[in-house]
């Protein structure tokens, strides 16, 4: 059985949260980030000229942000992939470079009423540059049933997504489900491998200056053929309130707080649900 990700133009968030979001849907929207400033000026030699000095960690290793671009314009294989480095924390100076995304307006990710627990670390919104070969091969959906919006401000991406209802034939992590235990996704043994078969992958490309939403629970690849950089943002809303708090709720009771603490969260999660839905 196939599936094919729509390709919409910048339509109304009423329109969005039918067709997509409730539906837990993806789909890619073309033309909703065009009034970023990003978009007019990011480029590898604007941050090679404006961030050449710049330190930030990724991957678990301090980069200078010269000699990461250095790198990817001298064609290093393979090409280092500058991922998941949060603004808030790391690159607070872009974040007047970023527009408004109209579908997160209303990201509960945002909310004061949320507990600490159940907010993202260091902001929700992180920078991802790579260059020709560069990717996140790791098959993964994002955690905690959160959703993501990736932007292509530069540059296109190739995706490879599986619907949430295929994790049985991709061999999720005991110790953390949202994570396979497939190395790379994009350089595969089927022999070791076989129930991966099963699966229906469904690839495409987002373009330069399109939006893909992937929506919570759908697993996700990438993998690129030239230079990229995009901007995710996580978010909760509507659609994976209720799946969030489920989840939130079963990581305490893995830590095995007492009842009484299990019920107050729950209750409090409820107060919040009439506030924010």
């Amino acid at each position: 059985m196939s599936f094919e990700v729509d390709r919409v133009a910048d339509i109304t968030i009423k329109e969005f949260y039918q067709r997509f979001s409730s539906q837990n849907l993806p789909v890619v929207i073309t033309g909703c980030i065009e009034h970023w400033p990003a978009r007019a000026k990011w480029n590898l030699d604007y941050f090679a000229q404006k961030f050449a000095h710049k330190k930030v960690n990724f991957s678990g290793k301090d980069w200078v942000v010269g000699n990461f671009i250095d790198q990817l314009l001298r064609g290093v294989s393979p090409a280092p992939y500058l991922n998941q480095v949060k603004l808030d924390e790391q690159f607070q100076e872009l974040a007047t470079d970023i527009g408004d995304l109209r579908y997160t307006r209303k990201n509960f990710l945002n909310s004061r009423f949320l507990p600490m627990s159940m907010r993202i670390d260091r902001g929700i919104k992180a920078l991802f540059i790579g260059g020709a070969g560069s990717g996140f091969g790791k098959l993964h959906w994002d955690y905690s049933y959160l959703h993501v919006y990736i932007s292509q401000v530069c540059g296109d991406k190739d995706f490879l997504l599986y619907a949430p209802s295929d994790s049985k034939y991709l061999y999720p992590r005991p110790d953390y489900p949202n994570d396979s235990s497939i190395r790379d996704i994009n350089n595969i043994d089927v022999n070791e491998y076989p129930d991966l078969l099963k699966a229906t992958p469904i690839r495409l490309t987002v373009k330069e200056g399109e939006t893909i939403f992937i929506p919570a629970g759908w697993w996700h690849a990438t993998q690129m053929q030239g230079v990229s950089i995009s901007i995710a943002e996580s978010a909760l809303d509507h659609a994976n309130w209720r799946q969030r708090c489920k989840g939130f709720l079963a990581e305490y009771k893995k830590q095995k707080v007492s009842r009484l603490k299990l019920a107050l969260l729950g209750s409090y999660m409820r107060v919040v649900q009439t506030v924010l839905l």
